[in-house]
């Protein structure tokens, strides 16, 4: 029960964020990007179903599919494993291609 509910409060807080990420985007004061990344990042950590879509989306979407694997190999340890399990099957395969040494993938 607790578990759950502590699954609730934070999708809560995961979405609370990406909305107001994109209410604040195109502010001045750089507060939307942030809030957009954080809102994901936990999305991803959280949901498998959050999970799922931005896999999907990733598929769909070249130039963001790229931008995350940018991300991924820049991130940190725990920030970017969370964001290669988004990572969508083709683009594995491309990196198995251009002969990616395991410890970067």
């Amino acid at each position: 029960m607790i578990s759950n509910l502590r699954q609730w409060a934070i999708m809560g807080f995961a979405f609370l964020c990406l909305l107001a990420g994109l209410a604040t985007i195109w502010l001045p004061i750089p507060t939307g990007v942030p809030l957009l990344a954080l809102g994901s990042f936990l999305v991803i950590a959280n949901s498998r179903v959050g999970r799922n879509a931005i896999r999907r989306l990733r598929k769909q979407v070249d130039w963001l599919d790229h931008g995350v694997v940018w991300l991924e190999e820049r991130a940190g340890r725990t920030i970017g494993r969370v964001l290669k399990t988004t990572r969508p099957l083709m683009t594995r395969h491309r990196q198995k291609k251009q002969g990616t040494p395991p410890e970067q993938r």
